[in-house]
């Protein structure tokens, strides 16, 4: 009776280990045909590229450092591979890549946008943007109604930089506060300088000297500012917020 049962499982065994063989086979066979479908295949090759985002930027660039990617797979390109060549570029903030099966690899610039001129030392233009980012040397400020921060030393930054000027860090500081709290005060400012330790801003049109001075800044500037709205500068070549009395200091200059 114990041969019988012993006879019994034999079959059951075998077919057990037959389908275990089977299925390892096929498993083995399916990752060898995918691996050889996504990395050979030409069909999933990069051919084409989408650009998306630009707004100053010639999209015609981008296009340019994509095509160096043609002809890899575009399911095993690195996002970061992608993104370290695109952020070379100064005016390119981030990068969001995608792809569009099957062939074309597609991406969406945020560009780093021009608020101001930086004027050096040397009398050099440079456009920075918002974190005080070089984007581009100019050969002069026509053509673009933004404020001038002047006279700022570069130590031998290059485009794509910060500066880190101490005197640039607390005048974009200022144009911050004033981008925040003051857009229509903004309009009007041509530039931006320190004198003597001063933050010093002139007014665009007329050149009307507004003195903040070295601390307090966001008091001052809101001093300035109920003064400018409320009394206008047609008669005062400077006004001086560093007084305690904004009114007391327009009557004085009279």
């Amino acid at each position: 009776m114990q041969e019988n049962k012993t006879r019994k499982k034999e079959p059951v065994l075998k077919k057990a280990l037959i389908m275990l063989v089977l299925f390892v086979s096929i498993t083995g066979a399916c990752a060898f045909l995918l691996k050889f479908g996504v990395t050979k295949w030409n069909y999933l090759q990069m051919k084409e590229s989408e650009v998306a985002g630009t707004i100053h930027i010639n999209p015609d660039i981008i296009h340019i450092a994509l095509s160096e990617f043609k002809g890899e797979n575009l399911y095993l390109l690195e996002d970061i591979a992608v993104r370290e060549r695109l952020l070379q570029y100064p005016r390119i903030k981030d990068v969001r890549v995608l792809r569009i099966f099957p062939s074309t690899l597609k991406v969406i610039i945020e560009e780093r946008l021009p608020i101001a001129f930086l004027q050096t030392a040397q009398n050099e233009y440079f456009l920075i943007d918002d974190q005080g980012v070089m984007l581009e040397k100019i050969a002069n400020t026509n053509g673009l109604d933004l404020p001038v921060f002047c006279e700022i030393e570069l130590n031998n930054l290059t485009l794509g930089q910060e500066v880190s000027d101490k005197n640039f860090q607390i005048l974009l500081n200022v144009y911050r506060t004033l981008k925040m709290k003051y857009i229509d005060f903004l309009a009007c400012v041509k530039e931006l300088y320190i004198e003597d330790g001063d933050v010093i801003i002139s007014e665009r049109g007329r050149d009307v000297r507004f003195i903040i001075g070295d601390r307090d800044f966001d008091d001052r500037l809101e001093k300035l500012v109920f003064a400018y709205r409320n009394f206008g500068v047609a008669s005062y070549s400077e006004i001086d917020v560093r007084f305690s009395d904004p009114i007391h200091e327009l009557v004085i200059l009279r």
